[in-house]
């Protein structure tokens, strides 16, 4: 029986989650130095599954449609998971067990200087304005600058993998944050039981990071809980089934996701293009939909953020750059790398808006799927166990 959203227990020592959850598997499985904060069991080998945009409401709603990760819903089963809630944050944090003021992936993209952008899944850069000249991308190795948890981890002894489609296992982004394990290319789903069953049946203590990524494609396209996307929940939850199935002995199985997922609201939803208003003083603007990077012109930070927060209203917060760094939204550190590249305003919808921007992002200014931001649809994400 699926737990009821309304018996969760609030977990906030945890937060930002992802990066505490990951020193906490660390630990389960003997690693030195790092904090238990879920106070997990301890392990000998775990795989930690990863299925992208399984939002815990989302996962409660449709739990018929998801049988066995239902079956493991238990009420303090869940946690939020760090801001902005979106995929290339959520991994680092992952890999890192940092938040994003200290590994520097603060977004879906953030300027990495006053005239470039940077996305990192891509690993492109892009002018920040329109057709002007943009600096190169980085070296990904290099780009993480603090020692990553999983480069901790495997001096200690520790196998480290990370199994996810083939498409995916070569490019950049994969070479900038999975860099301290070994990749595990797959040609299909279907093949994940049998290499994390191998990933796992080494002598030493043993973490095998699986990605399932298509659920929040169909999330973004079409929305969360329709058809497609309830086809993607089913593949999933026989994917998870499986793995189970075929662990070796004294082997866990963990599932999580890296945000949730909502459909925008018509009504609440501000087209920067279209809005002068917004335009006035502001030099650029990168990030999620829902999380949004503001970066101001020299010396209009105050006029833009009361500009910003009398047009949007109590529908929104806008915070500057120096509020939201105080109120750790980007985690108790905040390096000065990371610091940089965070917008001077930052943008968040408290329901279900989001600033789109119809002309220079169109593909994503029509997806009926977001997010990003802080409201629970974004952050809370399912924590699910299962032992043989």
């Amino acid at each position: 029986m699926a737990v009821q959203w309304e018996e969760k227990t609030a977990l906030e020592a945890t937060w930002p989650g992802l990066a505490h959850l990951t020193q906490s598997v660390l630990a389960s499985l003997g690693g030195r130095g790092f904090n238990n904060t879920f106070k997990l069991d301890a392990a000998r080998a775990t795989c930690l599954l990863l299925i992208d945009g399984l939002g815990w409401r989302l996962l409660h709603e449709y739990a018929h449609r998801a049988p066995f990760l239902s079956a493991l819903m238990r009420p303090d089963g869940c946690f939020r998971v760090g801001f902005p809630a979106t995929t290339a944050t959520s991994l680092a944090s992952i890999t890192s067990g940092l938040a994003s003021g200290a590994h520097g992936i603060v977004g879906c993209s953030f300027a990495l200087d006053a005239q470039t952008a940077l996305s990192p899944l891509t690993w492109s850069s892009s002018a920040l304005l329109g057709e002007g000249a943009c600096s190169p991308v980085p070296a990904p190795e290099d780009f993480i600058v603090p020692r990553m948890a999983w480069s901790k981890a495997a001096e200690q002894g520790i196998a480290i993998s990370t199994l996810m489609l083939g498409r995916y296992a070569t490019s950049d982004f994969s070479r900038a944050i999975y860099r301290a394990g070994e990749i595990l290319p797959a040609a299909a789903y279907e093949a994940y039981p049998a290499l994390v069953r191998r990933a796992l049946g080494v002598e030493q203590p043993a973490l095998c990071f699986a990605y399932f990524g298509d659920l929040d494609f169909a999330g973004h396209v079409y929305g969360p809980g329709s058809e497609p996307w309830l086809k993607q929940l089913d593949i999933a939850d026989q994917l998870a089934q499986s793995i189970a199935l075929y662990l070796p002995a004294g082997a866990d199985l963990k599932i999580i996701a890296d945000h949730g997922m909502v459909r925008l609201d018509d009504g609440l939803v501000v087209d920067f293009d279209g809005d002068a208003t917004l335009q006035q003083g502001v030099h650029a603007m990168a990030g999620d939909i829902r999380a949004r990077h503001v970066y101001v012109m020299e010396h209009q930070l105050d006029r833009v953020l009361a500009r910003w927060q009398n047009r949007l209203g109590d529908a929104y917060t806008v915070l500057s750059k120096a509020q939201a760094i105080k109120q750790s939204l980007f985690g108790d550190v905040v390096l000065s790398g990371a610091e940089a590249r965070i917008g001077d305003l930052i943008v968040i919808p408290r329901g279900h808006g989001g600033i789109i921007r119809s002309q220079v992002e169109r593909h994503a200014s029509q997806w009926l799927g977001h997010h990003g931001g802080l409201a629970d649809e974004d952050q809370w994400v399912p924590l699910l166990q299962y032992t043989p």
